[in-house]
């Protein structure tokens, strides 16, 4: 009759007990920030994993009259309708020309569902936590809506807050306003 696996393992835990050699110290794993980096309005930016619902190829739109400008219209999306947002006009306040934008990310928080078009889409990275840096010059147009970044290939990349981004009034209400509310807006 044999041991066992598990009488071995006792065995060898006694041995080691008995001998006083202390079981070698695994180093936890390094916490790390994960997300994607893409571009709006051709700023590159990085978006946590899990913030966006997913990322589509920009469909055809049917324009609503009566909205803001930098909302496109909607679009048929999972048996339902989808606002798809100008990322260029909603950051910019100008509209880019260009090749199209081919990709767009839908956001989908309470009350906040609608497809935000994309200038550019690089991949997924990651990040040790502890080099995330809080305190960076961050693009004029986007720095109400970033929290941090992570410095990549010697450029830094802010990290885009959704929940500031979907808090904010603006975006919160679609319908356009007085003419002269929406006309003569600079990039501030």
């Amino acid at each position: 009759m044999g041991i066992s696996a598990f009488q071995s393992l006792e065995l060898l835990e006694r041995l080691h007990a008995y001998d006083n050699v202390p079981a070698p110290e695994v180093a936890p794993p390094p916490v790390t920030w994960v997300g994607s980096s893409l571009g709006i309005a051709g700023v590159p930016l990085l978006i946590g994993a899990g913030e966006m619902d997913e990322l589509i190829e920009t469909p055809s739109v049917t324009t609503i009259p009566g909205t803001k400008p930098w909302v496109l219209g909607v679009a048929a999306y999972k048996g339902g309708l989808l606002p798809i947002y100008s990322g260029d006009v909603l950051f910019r306040k100008r509209p880019y020309i260009g090749r199209v934008r081919d990709y767009c990310m839908v956001i989908r928080r309470p009350g906040m569902h609608f497809g935000l078009t994309l200038s550019h889409v690089q991949r997924d990275l990651r990040f040790p936590i502890d080099q995330r840096i809080m305190e960076h010059e961050v693009d004029p147009d986007f720095a109400e809506y970033t929290l941090g970044g992570f410095m990549y290939k010697g450029e830094f990349l802010a990290v885009l807050d959704i929940d500031k981004l979907v808090a904010d009034e603006e975006l919160a209400n679609a319908a356009a306003g007085k003419a002269s509310s929406t006309k003569g807006k600079s990039n501030e």
